[in-house]
Formats: C-alpha cells, structure tokens, sequence
C-alpha cells in the first residue's frame, strides 16, 4: 500500500507540475493581450490623419466630453469622443467576435484552414449589401431609403439565410463536417455569383459597394456602436461556457459519446452560434478577412489546443489586431483610408505561411 501510494505521489506531480505550467503561461498571455489592447486602444485614440494628440489630451478630451454627455465638444473632444472611439469599440467587438468565431468553427469541423466565413455567411451578407447599396432596396420598405441600420440590418439577414440554406442542405447531406464544409463552399458559391451579377450593373453605386465588401468602420456612429458592442461580446463570452466541450470534440466522436457528449446537437449549436457571431460582425463592418483563421493558430502555439485557455486569449489578441488594421487603414496613405479587410489579409499571409511552414506536420490528413 505505501508503494502504491508513492507511485501515485510520483505520477501527480508530474500532472501538477503541467497543470502550474498552464496557468503562469495564461496569466502571462492574458497579461500580454490585455496590455496590447489597452496599447492599441490608446494609440487609436491619440492617431488620426487630421490630428495627432498626446495621451494626456486623449484621455482628458475623453473624460471631458464625457462629463458633458457628448454636447458641445470641442475639436479635440469631437475627434476623440465622437469619430475615434467609436470605430475603436466596433473595431475591437468585430476582432473579439471574429477570432471566437474561428476558433469555434476551427473546432467543431477540425479542419485548420476554416475561417468564419465557411459556412457561407459572408457571401449571404455581401449579396444581401449589395442589394442596398447599389440598388435601395429597402427591406420590403421596413426601413427608410437611407437608415444607417438598413445595410447592416439586410447584409445580417443575408449571412443568416445563406447559413440557413448550408445547415439545410449539410443535414440532408448526412450532417458530417465534411457535409457542412462542402455545403457552406456550394452555398457561399452561389451567392457570390449573384454577387457579381448585381455588381455588373451597379453602376455608379459599384464603389460604395466594393468599400462596404473589404470592410470599413469609417461610418460607425455611436448608435451603431451599441448594437454591435454588446450582443457580439455578450454572445461570445458565452461560449466559453462550452470550451470544455470543444475539447472533447476534438478527441473524436466516438470518444466524445463515450464521456456523455451528444456530438451532433452540439455541433448544430456551436455552428449556429459561431455563424450568429459572424453575422453581427459583418453587418456593420464588411467582410474582414483572416482574423478568425489567424489570431487561433497563434493562441493554440502558444497556450496549446485547450479551448479553455486559447478563447480567452483569442479575444484579447483578435482585439488587438483588428485595432491595429484599422489604425493601419487609415494612417498608412494620407487622404486615403485603405479597406479593413485588404490590411488583415496583407498582415494575415505571410503570418500564416509561417505557421504553415513552421508547423506543417499538424496539417497532415
């Protein structure tokens, strides 16, 4: 018995010692992550192609303005309270989202290349945006011509039927994750092709509807901010209540059962949940690329593949980067703003190239 005894001394301290091991390098990359986006968040705030402030004005502009409820601002405040912040909100909503969403999705299909967007949702959204912009369509006239919640109220209705449309045709397929993917591929497919088709007659409008499919937060407005801020953040805070879950999965469907997961229904909620995250990201803000295929495989090298410590640490880093890009969109061409979406995918490349390179061998089968 006290043989016994030491042996299982012998064998916990190993598991102890790894258990420790996760947790300093956690608190550490949640340390980190906080920082850089309290960083970036800042430096959003101080940066603009009109003005350039100091970080005592920013924050003293922020505090003033809001002490005065938004009225009457001066310039400084304006820029602050009024154009910067808001897009930085939005900016860092949509990254959190994003990167939960690619996470998620990475998960559920097990498949390291699928991104956000898989399931068609992006392509339902830009057909839906399109429609507006180029040719005022009006929702069956529930909004007015030009309500700042028309394109973005259309492009979520679009990415939510075009999910609809991959769920049902994946569940008729068998409801495999090969089903789902090949699905999401046929659907998105199809709606991008209608895509175009609107595109070639869309006139004069076609510009305004190229800005709105590489992604912008140049017209995010406080009564904007809201309706992305809080059912993105809320929606994926709530998915880390089933991170542990997402473990299981990725041991397999067969092992999953066994430890009393009902693999199937699962799946169905974590993609509905995922592409709900989608949705909202895209409405407002456009199509932003790689954000969800990256920021994940960067968490999952550092923390590894436990889902419990890699979400938390996706949103912090997805914050960052989305907050960066935007940064870089509008300071990297005086009189110009750059597209969201064409930087994410410029800084995403060549990121995961390496990953690719680096890591090759977890890409096998």
């Amino acid at each position: 018995m006290k043989a016994e005894g030491r042996l299982a001394r012998l064998h916990d301290g190993p598991i102890r010692d790894r258990i420790s091991i996760k947790r300093h390098r956690l608190a550490f990359s949640l340390a980190f992550g906080t920082a850089a986006v309290v960083l970036m968040l800042l430096t959003a705030l101080c940066l603009g192609p009109t003005k350039i402030i100091s970080v005592p004005d920013a924050l003293g502009a922020l505090v003033s303005a809001i002490s005065k409820h938004g009225q009457n601002l001066n310039e400084n405040e304006l820029l602050v309270y009024s154009s910067r912040l808001p897009r930085a909100l939005a900016a860092m909503a949509v990254g959190v989202g994003l990167s939960v969403a690619g996470a998620i999705y990475q998960a559920i299909i097990r498949n390291p290349l699928v991104d956000p967007y898989i399931m068609g949702v992006s392509a339902g959204a830009g057909t839906a945006a399109v429609a507006v912009i180029a040719f005022e369509f009006t929702f069956f006239g529930l909004f007015a011509a030009h309500s700042i919640y028309l394109t973005a109220f259309t492009a979520l209705v679009g990415g939510l039927l075009a999910f609809a449309c991959t769920m049902l045709v994946a569940e008729r397929a068998g409801g495999t994750t090969n089903s789902y993917v090949l699905s999401g591929v046929v659907i998105g497919l199809l709606f991008s092709a209608t895509q175009t088709v609107m595109l070639v007659f869309a006139g004069t409008a076609v510009t305004s509807a190229l800005q709105w499919l590489f992604g912008s937060f140049s017209n995010i407005t406080w009564n904007q901010v809201w309706v992305i801020l809080v059912p993105v953040l809320a929606l994926s805070l709530l998915s880390l209540r089933w991170a542990k879950e997402l473990n299981l999965v990725l041991l397999g469907e067969d092992q999953a059962r066994q430890l009393g997961l009902n693999v199937r229904r699962f799946d169905r909620l974590m993609l509905i949940l995922a592409s709900l995250i989608s949705s909202l990201c895209v409405a407002f803000c456009g199509i932003i690329g790689f954000v969800g295929l990256v920021v994940p495989h960067l968490c999952r090298m550092t923390l590894g593949g436990d889902h419990r410590l890699v979400m938390p640490l996706s949103m912090l880093l997805g914050a960052a980067l989305l907050l960066a890009a935007d940064l870089a969109a509008r300071m990297l061409l005086p009189g110009y703003e750059l597209p969201v979406g064409a930087i994410t995918t410029i800084i995403g490349v060549p990121v995961f190239a390496y990953l690719l390179v680096s890591r090759g061998k977890m890409y096998e089968g």
